[in-house]
């Protein structure tokens, strides 16, 4: 397959005008971000009514957006015509939950049911808004479990095309995609142009889910070459000339996708929302060029966090600074979980078994959200953005933290 790298330069920056959702029942903008998956795996989400209450279960709290994960590895929780269902074709699976999350959405995809439209009908009707959320490299290593979980997860044209994946300096393929190749983005796009035939109020890019981005795949090399004068593998992974070469193809990449909004928006008759979330020191070495994307009035609001578990400390106020006068609303991003792991097939046999209690994890407090939250509202904050949090007690008063209590 002969694959070029697309660094396409506009004439002039396409400028979009930055429309923020508005805070629910708050001062401060809320947003959670359900992956789609765990309460599938977990039992809490059996029915369509299931799915559904959950989201009406919101009506009464300052959640303003609810973002939708659509995506697990590069497989759908929904009937997709561009990949295949979460766990497809597989009679045997890795875990307890695995096999209870496949045997629902089959059920409801067998019934015509699009998990999709069932919770972005359900968030206008608590007063939400819905962005479909997109994990932008999310598959799974071809040996991870004995190879039973990247077979529930990772798209058949994963499995076709490793030609496709990351390369390192020493020529090795890994399991992420390139974004380097037109098909890889193409293919994201396709689940996007999908994703907006449903009544979302926009698309959320999860770039924290999970890095990296680029490689030294033959594109990005001769592009280093053409650009430097120096052969690609004598340099880091972390060399700083890299990051306009990945700064280019990921910028034409968001643009594509603003576009896409852009053509649905129009059609129906309202404006589509943009967001990205970021880790707050690596988004460079990601390609995510969030000056550029702010200045060109791609995003609606911003997500700054750290990659990894929660309870991080960083300053948000460069960002605030940054995104000011662009319309584009700064968040600060959440993870729930400060101790813990999602657990193993082992893990899981051993619990089935008796022979293992489950591994213990922690989750931030109240009293830790809030403090947390006063703090970086005191920073120019316009809200929150709740990752891995389903705890319905959390998501009253966070928009209303007074910036006076800040520790």
């Amino acid at each position: 397959m002969k694959c070029h790298l697309m660094l396409l330069a506009l004439a002039a920056p396409l400028l979009f005008a930055a429309e923020p959702p508005r805070p629910h029942h708050g001062t401060k903008l809320l947003v959670v971000n359900d992956d789609g998956f765990s309460a599938f795996h977990s039992g809490r989400y059996k029915t369509a009514e299931d799915l559904k209450n959950a989201m009406l279960a919101y009506k009464d709290t300052q959640v303003a957006v609810m973002e939708w994960c659509i995506i697990a590895g590069s497989r759908a929780n929904y009937p997709s015509k561009v990949t295949e269902l979460i766990g497809a074709g597989m009679t045997e699976f890795p875990r307890r939950g695995d096999k209870l999350a496949h045997e629902t959405l089959k059920r409801m995809a067998d019934g015509g049911e699009n998990t999709l439209k069932i919770v972005a009908d359900a968030c206008h009707e608590a007063g939400l808004a819905c962005y479909a959320s997109l994990r932008m490299n999310g598959d799974y290593p071809e040996n991870m479990w004995q190879g039973s979980f990247p077979k529930y997860a990772n798209s058949t044209f994963w499995w076709q095309h490793p030609e496709l994946r990351i390369i390192d300096a020493k020529g090795k393929t890994g399991y992420r995609f390139s974004f380097a190749f037109p098909e890889v983005r193409e293919f994201k796009l396709s689940i996007l142009r999908e994703a907006v035939q449903q009544d979302i109020d926009g698309i959320n890019l999860d770039f924290q889910r999970h890095p990296v981005f680029f490689g030294f795949e033959k594109p990005m090399a001769d592009a280093f070459k053409a650009r430097y004068g120096v052969e690609a593998a004598t340099v880091g992974q972390d060399d700083p000339r890299w990051v306009p070469l990945r700064y280019e193809v990921m910028t034409q990449f968001v643009r594509e996708v603003r576009r896409i909004l852009d053509e649905a928006g129009k059609a129906k008759n309202k404006h589509l929302g943009l967001s990205v979330r970021i880790d707050w020191q690596k988004y460079p070495t990601w390609g995510c060029d969030i000056a550029t994307w702010l200045k060109e009035g791609l995003l609606d609001y911003l997500v700054v966090g750290q990659y990894g578990l929660g309870g991080y400390d960083f300053d948000i106020a460069p960002f605030v600074q940054m995104a000011k006068g662009s319309g584009c609303a700064v968040l600060f991003g959440e993870e729930a979980i400060t101790k813990g792991h999602d657990r193993t097939a082992e893990e899981d046999r051993l619990i089935a078994a008796g022979k293992l209690k489950p591994p213990p994890s922690e989750l931030l407090t109240r009293e830790q959200y809030e403090a947390r939250a006063a703090k970086v509202y005191a920073a120019g904050a316009d809200g929150l953005h709740l990752f891995n949090e389903t705890r319905k007690e959390m998501f009253t008063g966070l928009g209303d933290v007074k910036t006076a209590h800040a520790r």
